[in-house]
């Protein structure tokens, strides 16, 4: 009952902000009408000035609309090889605008993927109730509320030049909610998780703002963060969006080291309650050391490997170190690699102590 009890009071909150998230919506004019077809045939063409390089090739698409029952032609796309060409008789999702000219425009924008995602989806929801029960299943539920907040709250909001400030504490607050009380229930260990990473959260918050102002990080290293700023008119302010990237990365973490110290300081107390809470806190941090030692790492393979391919670009058009090191880029993922460390390094001791001082009392 306690777990639904959670469920109802985030999906209420969820409701009131996702719905009104219609009216700050882009103007239906201003965006293309998105159908979903199956290619029927791809025919190479000329370019004609799409592509300047001769070693690229255009293609053009007949595509048949599955709602429509028509048949479409797409503008040609120029393509760098041969995987670049959407395959005969897979579904796709098209565009459709006016151009220019007044006529109209249709383009392909992706493959048509959900039923292999759902199916993954699936199978990961299937295996995780195998394997830890309700649990997991609840875990599975505040995954999936997260996924919404993120997507159909937070996003759309900024994208509208909403305060961001606000915005992105209701955020944090519901994915926290989230990921503790969601999975876990209402209990003690719960509680000490959901109030350690608020602390975690603000110390990394107030950590990434220093820094992005001592290094002057403008948040535009990569090149999807300036599209964006394009994109927006220059409404949204990257450097705030970067600094929200970095917490909203490490809540995940942080929620992994406070539920794994509550839970090893209860399970260390239920077997000696006669322990105090200096000793609670030893044995407790002797656990958080080598929690410490393994996430650390494991934040930096994470990054490291989400960035692989354009940090060996950077590297390859700048060999001196020097360059590399302070390139707008590779900063922007040293900081977030070494904020969210630092906030997962304090983050162990506090949990420690304050668990130490409530499990003590509660339990005793």
């Amino acid at each position: 009952m306690k777990k639904l009890k959670a469920i109802f009071l985030l999906i209420i909150p969820l409701l009131f902000f996702l719905f009104p998230s219609l009216i700050y919506a882009q103007e239906e004019d201003s965006r293309p009408e998105i159908f979903r077809g199956k290619i029927i045939k791809s025919v190479e063409v000329a370019c004609d000035g799409i592509a300047e390089s001769e070693e690229m090739g255009c293609v053009k698409y007949e595509i048949g609309l599955l709602e429509e029952d028509t048949v479409v032609e797409s503008m040609p796309t120029w393509i760098n090889n041969e995987d670049d060409i959407f395959r005969e008789e897979s579904k796709v999702y098209v565009s459709y605008m006016e151009g220019l000219d007044g006529e109209g425009v249709w383009m392909i924008e992706s493959y048509s993927r959900e039923g292999g995602l759902l199916f993954l989806l699936g199978l990961f929801i299937v295996l995780i109730f195998i394997i830890t029960g309700k649990r997991g299943l609840m875990a599975s539920v505040g995954l999936l509320l997260s996924f919404l907040v993120l997507y159909f709250f937070a996003i759309p909001r900024i994208n509208s030049g909403q305060n961001i400030f606000l915005i992105s504490s209701l955020t944090l607050f519901i994915l926290l909610f989230a990921s503790t009380f969601i999975t876990y229930g209402f209990n003690v260990k719960s509680f000490i998780a959901f109030f350690s990473s608020f602390l975690g959260i603000l110390i990394i918050a107030l950590l990434g703002f220093v820094l992005i102002r001592t290094l002057n990080i403008s948040g535009s290293g990569e090149e999807a963060s300036a599209m964006l700023y394009e994109g927006s008119g220059g409404v949204i302010k990257l450097s705030t969006v970067f600094l929200l990237s970095i917490v909203v990365g490490a809540l995940g973490v942080l929620d992994d080291v406070t539920v794994g110290q509550a839970s090893s300081m209860i399970e260390i107390y239920n077997t000696d309650r006669s322990l105090s809470p200096k000793e609670l806190y030893k044995k407790s941090m002797n656990i958080g050391r080598d929690h410490i030692s393994s996430m650390v790492n494991t934040l930096f393979i994470a990054y490291a490997g989400s960035s692989f391919s354009l940090v060996m670009l950077l590297s390859a058009n700048n060999p001196d170190f020097r360059i590399l090191i302070n390139t707008g880029f590779v900063v922007e993922e040293i900081v977030r690699t070494l904020v969210a460390s630092i906030g997962l390094i304090l983050v162990v001791p506090l949990t420690s102590y304050i668990s130490s001082k409530i499990v003590v009392k509660v339990l005793k």
